[in-house]
């Protein structure tokens, strides 16, 4: 049975950790570090879509860069399909990119302006040596069909298009070397609410086609639970839970999980949904508090918050979550 699970997972993240240098003096000596990803395990199986979401600044599309290679340094494992990344020297990496692709959250700035279409969506079989000629011109026709753009598109440059075309054809051009994992860096945030839905459907009808896995980044809650097969909340750069998303939003465990979801608005005017108002600000991440790193927000705080980092514990169905209230006695909050 284990062996089962194993042959399903794609990609599994090892206590990942991403720092950033903070310079400073005449010199330009570190002075210290921005703990942008502190230690982070997560799994994606084949098929599936894992969310991830929390607050800005959290840490959530550095992930998306480190698992992909975009950022470099990083410490810890990124196994994909048993190889760890993060070992991997250029070229490995390079072969690699065939299985891995992204879709940026910015259609426009991911674009190149002075390509067209079809050199845009053509590159990545250019590059890797795939075809070229006649067999590329009909290769990124058929693309550019899969994801609702034209032949008439073909000659025209990313200013032309609106913004959720030019979506697409970020779209179209991570689907070129039909990779096994997409990474998508909240796609739908840029656009309009009705574009938005058209490029979430295109995207599942992609993934039921295709076969694809994806790393679902987003802050919007409604958008990661339509989109989502599990969800992972990220928090200061650490994992503070995970599940499948009708467990999550039926009864989410962590006190930050807990006022993200009372967030959510509710579409009937008649019902006033309880809000759980955090109080204080996110800490820096260049000097995170000791202890449980919500702690400094968190309206049911105990001694050992302050003290102890929580480890993320399986409660059951695969259900993690990382808080010390799992198990404790209210009495002892302060």
């Amino acid at each position: 049975m284990a062996v089962r699970v194993q042959e399903q997972l794609l990609l599994e993240v090892r206590d990942m950790r991403k720092y950033f240098e903070i310079r400073g003096g005449l010199l330009q000596r570190t002075v210290n570090y921005v703990r942008a990803v502190d230690g982070i395990n997560i799994s994606i199986k084949k098929g599936e879509t894992l969310g991830l979401v929390g607050e800005s600044g959290c840490g959530k599309t550095t992930t998306g860069r480190v698992i992909l290679h975009l950022v470099e340094g990083a410490t810890g494992e990124v196994l994909f399909r048993g190889r760890n990344l993060l070992e991997l020297n250029k070229k490995e990496i390079r072969s690699l990119r065939r299985d891995m692709q992204m879709v940026f959250q910015d259609p426009y700035s991911s674009l190149n302006p002075r390509m067209t279409v079809r050199d845009i969506i053509g590159e990545p079989l250019l590059v890797h040596g795939i075809c070229r000629g006649q067999e590329l011109r009909d290769r990124v026709l058929k693309l550019m069909k899969m994801v609702g753009l034209e032949e008439e598109h073909l000659s025209r440059y990313a200013h032309e298009f609106s913004g959720g075309q030019r979506q697409r054809i970020g779209i179209a051009r991570a689907l070129a070397l039909e990779p096994a994992l997409i990474v998508l860096d909240e796609p739908t945030s840029s656009l309009d609410v009705s574009v938005q839905s058209q490029i979430l459907n295109l995207l599942t009808d992609l993934q039921s086609e295709l076969g694809l896995t994806y790393l679902f980044i987003s802050h919007d809650l409604s958008v990661i639970k339509h989109m989502s097969t599990r969800i992972a909340v990220m928090y200061l750069g650490k994992i503070v839970e995970i599940a499948s998303k009708e467990d999550l939003f039926k009864e989410p465990l962590h006190p930050y999980t807990q006022a993200l979801f009372s967030a959510v608005p509710v579409p009937n005017p008649h019902y006033k949904k309880p809000r759980i108002m955090l109080h204080g600000e996110v800490p820096s991440p260049s000097s995170p508090p000791s202890g449980c790193p919500f702690h400094t927000r968190c309206p049911h705080i105990m001694e050992v918050c302050k003290e102890r980092e929580p480890e993320l514990i399986d409660v059951g169905n695969e259900h993690l979550v990382a808080c010390h209230l799992v198990g404790s006695p209210l009495p002892n909050r302060l």
